[in-house]
């Protein structure tokens, strides 16, 4: 029949490129029921994202799990890579908390010419932190870096977990350069389930992230999952009383056209 479409003659609808981080505290703290919970929450959270990214047209997500303690390192060889490639290996806990060293290797990795290298274009990187203490290596400077520098992660939707009392969210508030983007709560089960809503959540608003006009962010998706599943024992760190100075970014370049390649 003249009419008949083949199927296998069908080009592939380009899609922009979606990353999702996740940069985890793996530190000697986090040992025990901490970790176990971790990673239960990242299964799952694997498992939906994936489902998301298998039938989303608006963006080609990929995942990197970025691991802290005594210094970073990716989960994976390529650090970056698309749901149907990645292979979750559960983590083990030990070591410092050196959130400096992770945030050096995001300022490294956060680049067209390293992990956001695509023809097509790219979505509002998305960073999701998570950590039960405090640094304990030079953050500052790294923080001071990185925010300064890398305009991929200033302009990066970002959102923290602080997980347990030690948990620092001063410090994190300002990683993420929002107090009402972080999470705070020392219920392993809220965790699990906030973790795993904010993701999906992230996921959907950052895949549009591409349409110009369209600017989302940390805090939005923090508030909007907070009233969502109306955890009572989670709060912001603003509503605990933190207050952040957003980190100076260069006003002499504009945001950029997300499907360019106008930045490094």
């Amino acid at each position: 029949m003249g009419n008949t479409i083949d199927m296998n003659e069908l080009e592939p609808v380009a899609r922009p490129l979606l990353p999702i981080f996740f940069v985890l505290d793996t530190s000697g703290s986090m040992t025990g029921q901490p970790i176990s919970m971790l990673n239960h929450a990242m299964e799952e959270v694997i498992n939906i994202l994936g489902n998301f990214a298998a039938s989303n047209a608006d963006a080609l997500l990929k995942i990197g799990v970025l691991q802290f303690s005594s210094g970073a390192k990716w989960m994976q060889p390529k650090g970056l890579e698309e749901f149907g490639d990645f292979v979750y290996n559960p983590l083990t806990a030990g070591g410092l908390t050196d959130m400096g060293a992770a945030l050096d290797e995001l300022d490294q990795k956060l680049s067209r010419r390293s992990f956001l290298v695509s023809t097509t274009g790219r979505c509002k990187p998305i960073i999701i932190f998570m950590t039960d203490g405090q640094p304990t290596d030079d953050w500052e400077k790294a923080l001071k870096n990185i925010s300064e520098n890398n305009k991929w992660y200033q302009n990066s939707i970002k959102i923290g977990f602080a997980v347990g009392d030690q948990a620092n969210t001063s410090i994190l508030s300002q990683i993420v350069g929002n107090s009402e983007a972080v999470i705070q709560t020392s219920d392993l089960a809220t965790f699990n389930i906030l973790l795993q809503k904010v993701a999906i959540n992230s996921a959907m608003i950052g895949s549009k992230s591409h349409i110009a006009g369209d600017n989302p962010s940390g805090e939005d998706i923090v508030k909007g999952t907070i009233e969502e599943t109306g955890q009572t024992d989670a709060k912001t760190a603003g509503d605990m009383g933190v207050t952040v100075t957003p980190p100076p970014t260069d006003t002499t370049t504009s945001e950029p056209d997300w499907g360019s390649d106008d930045w490094d």
